[in-house]
């Protein structure tokens, strides 16, 4: 038997990290030395918050003073007035405890009183994730400047719940943080995604390597006027059309060694003032975008991308005067819902050296892809406009890991499994039709081809009726390596024997019936 309190800190870090966050918590009171491999381990320990409300102080002082825990992240919810016995609590925490990371949710007044209060105290860490909730209009007062020295990651979230605008009361001086996010939100009205300024600038930010934003704002004049040199990750996950409009020249120029770029609602200007001035670009992600110059493949020349995602959002316009865009270093393409324009005629990508594609929504009449021969994984449509898409499947030898979106006319698609016969999981997502289909053909293809099967999912998008019947799934049997099953909203006709499948070791279903003549029976099919 295990002796499991005597095991060395090691496996048990190990053990731990598999845990969920309550259940880490209870392992912490079975022992001494459970509690001190959670606690004592930076990478266990960062995940576990101690939470302090401002409005149960007196509870919080007794629970922090017998505390043999030595917490790194703390959680501030600042409901309450800020009081002399809540920064005695804090003082006390921050005495017997390695704090490194503060998390500080409240409006504006009150977080004010806490960093004004505890300076000395924020002026150490090295994470702060801060979020501010307005619900009333603030008074104009002076602009309160925080120095956090040693800080390296900050996330910002400022939720509105009034109406109106309001103006800078925090100004950060952050001389050397790495990592930035700021998140703009509104519960209220459309109105506040339009306001020009959050609550907070921030200055002295040479050190920095990652920075997401909601481009909301004037102070981004100032911020981005400042060489970046060290920046690698740029995401601007919304922008007004006001900002859409700036010169990138002379943003991107300041930003010379990025290789992580995402961008929504991305125009013309904002990828060829990219491609100037960022040559090292590695990971490109662009949702929602207009593309109408004709010079998209000229913008595309990237000599290091390795990742390229294009989505969009069902409405993404592209044009370009060369049909054909050539990605030798590619190893990772999503193509979803880019919309040519009607003259566009045929646009071809080659990617000879691609691992990963994902083709959603295109209209493979006019859109051509060459993959090459290093294809291992792949998700993609094959309905409506897509049926008569190129035949790529055809040499994709490589390929082990497919996932299909079919309706009832993907029937063509039985005649490519046999050129598939590497594949180990395969995924079958069946759209929604009125009356439903069956799919037995394409369901003994799969039976007959992919000899090397592992996992296997066929499911229903919706509730509609998929048909296979018993004798095509009894051809399970014949795939020797299948240790997954998945079935979900399938309908198996006409059972005249066994419904088990002794050789796969995991079967799930959801939603599914089997038919006798006319009876259908749930009952039959859970018991599998």
């Amino acid at each position: 038997m295990i002796d499991w309190v005597s095991l060395p800190l090691e496996p048990l870090e190990a053990i731990f990290r598999q845990l969920n966050y309550k259940d880490r918590l209870s392992c912490a009171l079975v022992c001494h030395k459970w509690n001190q491999a959670l606690f004592e381990c930076p990478s266990l320990a960062h995940s576990i918050v101690f939470s302090i409300d401002t409005a149960r102080t007196e509870q919080l002082q007794p629970i922090i003073a017998r505390s043999d825990r030595n917490y790194r992240q703390l959680a501030i919810g600042l409901r309450g007035p800020w009081t002399e016995d809540l920064v005695e609590c804090l003082d006390q925490a921050v005495q017997r405890w390695n704090i490194r990371f503060v998390s500080l949710v409240g409006e504006p007044d009150k977080v004010r009183s806490c960093l004004i209060s505890k300076s000395s105290f924020f002026s150490s860490l090295t994470e702060l994730n801060l979020e501010f909730t307005l619900t009333r209009t603030w008074p104009a007062i002076d602009i309160l400047e925080v120095e956090l020295s040693q800080l390296k990651k900050m996330h910002y979230l400022q939720v509105y719940t009034g109406a109106r605008q309001t103006f800078t009361l925090f100004r950060f001086i952050l001389p050397k943080a790495e990592e930035i996010s700021l998140v703009l939100d509104s519960l209220a009205n459309e109105e506040a995604m339009y306001w020009e300024d959050p609550l907070i600038e921030l200055f002295g930010c040479g050190n920095l390597r990652s920075l997401e934003i909601d481009l909301n704002g004037t102070m981004w004049q100032k911020f981005f006027a400042i060489d970046k040199p060290y920046m690698e990750r740029l995401v601007i996950r919304r922008a007004i059309d006001e900002y859409q409009n700036r010169d990138w020249n002379v943003e991107f120029s300041k930003m010379p060694n990025l290789r992580h770029v995402e961008f929504t609602f991305s125009n013309n200007e904002m990828l060829a003032s990219l491609n100037r001035n960022c040559k090292k670009i590695e990971k490109l992600h662009l949702n929602g975008f207009c593309l109408d110059d004709g010079n998209f493949v000229s913008s595309m020349q990237f000599p290091f991308l390795r990742s390229l995602h294009m989505d969009g959002w069902a409405n993404g316009s592209l044009f370009s005067n060369e049909l054909s865009l050539r990605l030798d270093n590619l190893e990772e393409l999503t193509w979803k819902y880019v919309e040519l324009a009607p003259i566009q005629g045929i646009f071809k990508i080659i990617t000879p050296n691609v691992k990963r594609l994902t083709l959603r929504g295109c209209e493979y009449a006019r859109f051509e892809i060459d993959v090459g021969y290093r294809l291992t994984s792949l998700d993609m449509d094959y309905y409506g406009v897509q049926i008569v898409a190129p035949n790529f499947l055809d040499h994709l030898v490589h390929l082990n890991n497919l996932t299909l979106h079919i309706s009832g006319r993907s029937c063509k698609l039985a005649s490519k499994m046999h050129h598939l016969h590497n594949i180990k999981r395969l995924e079958i997502v069946c759209s929604t039709e009125i009356h439903g289909y069956d799919c037995n053909t394409l369901f003994e293809s799969v039976c007959q081809n992919l000899v090397y099967l592992e996992e296997f999912v066929l499911r229903n998008e919706h509730e509609n009726q998929l048909i296979v019947d018993y004798k095509k799934y009894s051809q399970l049997s014949q795939l020797s390596q299948l240790k997954k099953l998945t079935l979900q909203y399938i309908t198996i006709e006409n059972v005249t024997g066994e419904m088990t499948l002794k050789n796969v070791p995991h079967f799930n279903v959801w939603g599914c019936t089997t038919s006798e003549g006319h009876n259908t029976s749930r009952a039959r099919m859970l018991e599998m």
